[in-house]
Parts: structure tokens; sequence; C-alpha cells
């Protein structure tokens, strides 16, 4: 029967991600596919923007992957885990078909400071790749994100690619197996010349996030430090008893 939403306040998109959600936890899709949008609209009785926006959210969340050809699969929970530590949620959320712009500010060698060498494995002084990349959505700023990267990988990316793609991804199609991520986010002061990029006045709250990308040997792959607007973004949890179930991701407005 369809799901009826028109007298509801909570908006259609979260009721479908919610039974999408508990159906995939409680493995209704044993084959990992999840019908097309339009069976799944036909299904809640609501427009195929609307599942697409739910699938967006589960795919933030890790729970499913997108492939334009392929369709919508759930992830399995030891692919999931992994997923989940290795979403960009800020960075990586941007690029599933949405009309977002990234803008590279600087692409370039520089010595890594004891903080970057510390992050990387490294000597302080090495040379590393840094790269320094804006992300806006319909002209208004929303991530001001600065990555390292150890100048034995620089060679898989370049400033026309990272430009249209995350860098996980071209770092991936590069060779790089990536096997897992360790994050923090916290709330500070934008520091001004970040404010002025993300157009918020000086010392305006930001969430600040700080990520060390490591391959499948454990190695540091990517330092990401990122900046993002507060007034764009929430920090979303899910808390179980299981310490396997309780996630923590930064989720977009």
């Amino acid at each position: 029967m369809p799901m009826t939403t028109r007298s509801s306040p909570v908006a259609k998109y979260h009721r479908v991600e919610v039974m999408l959600a508990e159906r995939i936890r409680s493995g209704a899709y044993p084959d990992g596919a999840l019908p097309a949008e339009r069976v799944l609209a036909l299904e809640f009785g609501v427009a195929r923007v609307t599942v697409r926006h739910a699938l967006r959210r589960l795919e933030d969340q890790g729970l499913v992957t997108r492939h334009e050809r392929r369709g919508t699969a759930a992830v399995t929970a030891e692919r999931g885990a992994t997923r989940r530590l290795l979403r960009e949620h800020v960075d990586q959320f941007l690029d599933r078909g949405r009309a977002d712009q990234r803008k590279v500010l600087r692409f370039g060698s520089v010595e890594a400071s004891a903080v970057v060498a510390e992050a990387l494995g490294i000597t302080a002084g090495e040379p590393v790749l840094r790269v320094i990349r804006l992300r806006s959505r319909a002209g208004s700023p929303l991530t001001y994100t600065e990555s390292f990267i150890p100048r034995q990988l620089a060679h898989v990316l370049d400033r026309a690619r990272l430009s249209r793609q995350p860098l996980i991804k071209a770092l991936e199609e590069g060779g790089v197996k990536v096997g897992g991520a360790q994050q923090s986010v916290r709330a500070e002061r934008c520091p001004a010349h970040i404010a002025a990029a993300l157009s918020v006045p000086e010392h305006e709250p930001v969430l600040r996030l700080e990520r060390v990308v490591s391959d499948e040997a454990g190695e540091p792959v990517q330092l990401l430090l990122g900046w993002y607007r507060a007034d764009c973004f929430e920090i979303r949890m899910e808390i179980s008893r299981a310490e396997d179930r309780t996630r923590v991701w930064v989720h977009t407005r």
C-alpha cells in the first residue's frame, strides 16, 4: 500500500530513508540489489525525486552504493563499516549528481609541517602535495578543505581531475587501495582567510574536520583538514549498545 505523507510533518524523503534503512539493516535485500527508483516511488506513493533524495542520504551514511548503470545496492555489514569511515561526508556527498562546484585554489608541493609529518608518518620538512579546494552550491560556498598527500602518491593526482571528482576516488583510480580512516569533528572559530573564502564573518563558528586516511597496509595516504559552514551542515548520530552499530557523521542540510 502506498505510504501516505500528505498530513505528516515529517519530510517525505526522510520517511522513505528511514524505512529503507530498516530494510537494509534487517537483511531484506540479501542479494544487495534495491528495487529501481520508479518501483520504490510507486510503493511509497512519492515522486522519483523524493526517492532519489532518500537514496542520497542513505549513501551519505554508507548504507548503499549507487552506480549510473548498475542501480543502487545495499552495503553489507563488513563493507559498510569501512565505507562509513571513508565517506568524505562534507567533501564527497556533493559528488552524486548534484549541481555543486569545486574550485582548486592551490595545487603544489610544500614542506611538511610537524603536524602534517606526524599525521602522515614522515619527517618534518619532507615535500608533500598540498591541495586546497573550495566547494560551492549555486554560487554559495560550503566547504574549504586542505589535503596533504605523501610525495610518492602525488603523481596519480592532477589539478584538472580534482576539480571534477573526490580526492579519494582519484587516489583509488591511481591504484591506492584505501583501507580505513580516523576522523574528528569539532566546532571552532573560523580563521580570517578561510572566513573570507566561505563568505562568513571572521571568527564565525564553523565545523572543523580532521581526517587521516590509510591504505590497506595501514600507511597514511591523506591528511584532510576541512572547515565547513555550520549553517549548512549538522552532525548526526545513531547510537547503539553494540559498538559496531554506533555511527556519527556530518550531513548536509
